[in-house]
Order: C-alpha cells, then structure tokens, then sequence
C-alpha cells in the first residue's frame, strides 16, 4: 500500500535551496534513511512528506486513512505524567523501562530534561498503531542498550519507515534505502 507519493517537491531557505524537485513514494514495508548534513533539509523534508508544512512547489498525497507516528527532534507532550503520556499498561511500562524512564513515570513532564522528553515521546509513539514511523534523531540521549534495544522494534514494525539519524550503525542495520 502507498502511504505516501511525493513528486516533483522542492523547498528553499532564503538564498538556497534544500531540495529541488523530489520524488519519492514511501510503501508499506518501505524503510528509508534520510541523510545530510545539519541544515541542509532533512526536518523540513519530513514535515513536507508528512503534512505539517506544504512544499513551495510539487505535490505530496497521502494514503486514506494513513496512521503517521512522528518523532520530532523537539517533541511536544501534553501535560500531566510520564505515564498520562504514554499509557498505564504493560507495553507502556516495557517500553518506557528499556529506554530507562521507569524511574520517572510519576514525573510531570514539564520538569523533564530534553533528552528525558525526547525518550518519553519515543515511548509514546512506539506503543502508538502506526502505519508509518517517521522519526527525526530517534537515537539522541539513549545509550547503547536502548539503541539496541529501538532497532529490534523497529525490525518488527509492519509499516513504513523514514528515518533520520546520523548513527551509520543503526542505518545500516533498520533502513534498505537512502534518500
């Protein structure tokens, strides 16, 4: 199934261009690394593909009925607890104790540091149903455990994937193709 067909999409900063006249279709069981340098791209690409910011030029169609799971690398979480963000069941626990947030599931959110709310997001996306994770920086502040951990979960996700990440290990070991 197409969850998402881009094409001929472009975007610019002012004084330069991010990308010109893309094309691309992510499918159900598609696993995609998106790669570059800081600043050149890749976030807005993601927010373009995804519906949160419209391309200057081209056209992105998304499948009916698509469910999008978005890690953004400045997640948002709605206020309350830890476990008001991600949920009072055993997924929920497993998957928050094995990015080491068990410790802190009464914690208000709005105390947490940004490595504590990007792990709590992580968590609350994994036990999300998805039919495409898009997930911008999903490694940053976890350890060599939880990394482990994230690329046997993410082997085992049915859908899509578009990541971005500057871990070569974790590319090389969840994605099939770069963009």
């Amino acid at each position: 199934m197409i969850l998402i067909d881009a094409a001929g999409v472009s975007m610019s900063r002012p004084g330069r261009p991010l990308f010109t006249d893309l094309s691309v279709t992510v499918s159900t069981g598609d696993r995609i690394a998106i790669v570059g340098l800081n600043g050149t791209g890749k976030s807005t690409l993601l927010n373009v593909l995804t519906g949160r910011a419209e391309p200057e030029s081209g056209a992105v169609r998304r499948g009916r009925d698509v469910r999008i799971g978005y890690l953004d690398q400045r997640p948002h979480l709605p206020p309350g607890t830890v476990r008001d963000a991600v949920g009072d069941n055993w997924e929920a626990a497993s998957v928050l104790d094995r990015l080491g947030m068990t410790p802190l599931l009464d914690a208000a959110v709005e105390r947490l540091s940004g490595g504590q709310a990007k792990r709590t997001a992580l968590a609350r996306l994994l036990v999300t149903e998805s039919d495409l994770l898009v997930l911008d920086e999903p490694t940053n502040h976890l350890d060599v455990g939880a990394i482990a951990w994230l690329e046997e979960r993410l082997a085992q996700h049915r859908g899509g994937l578009l990541l971005v990440t500057h871990d070569r290990h974790v590319l090389d070991r969840v994605t099939t193709r770069v963009l």
